[in-house]
């Protein structure tokens, strides 16, 4: 890799914003006020369920985060838990003065979505794992 470049990305990565009962985990976050949010939406926002989503190193932190919730609401919720990847690709050129071929990396980031609902949701319970 040492003779390679990594060409800069032409496609800006598409983020959709956040929905309203949903929390994205990231790595600068504290598990305290994610644990915060999502008990405010159970309790204060009345919301009938909620999404917690975790992508590569943030996934065990979304998974503790849903640990802490269901303990402090006291098994009054459902668990929907699917796990996916998303791909982003990357081009390396050769450096100058080299005669190799660009290569083209493809990588795989795991992605944990858990759904926390208070009431069932049939539709869930047949994707998730």
């Amino acid at each position: 890799m040492e003779d390679y470049r990594r060409n800069e990305k032409k496609e800006p990565e598409q983020v959709s914003p956040p929905a309203k009962n949903e929390i994205r985990c990231s790595q600068s976050g504290k598990i305290t006020r994610y644990v915060d949010v999502g008990l405010n939406m159970f309790k204060e926002q009345n919301m009938s369920d909620i999404v917690i989503v975790g992508k590569g190193a943030t996934i065990n932190k979304a998974v503790t985060v849903v640990e802490i919730i269901k303990r402090k609401m006291e098994g009054s919720l459902h668990q929907y838990t699917q796990l996916g990847s998303v791909s982003s690709t990357d081009q390396w050129d050769p450096k100058e003065g080299k005669s190799m071929d660009r290569m083209v990396v493809t990588q795989h980031t795991p992605v944990i979505l858990i759904h926390l609902s208070k009431l069932a949701i049939p539709d869930l319970e047949a994707t998730s794992g």
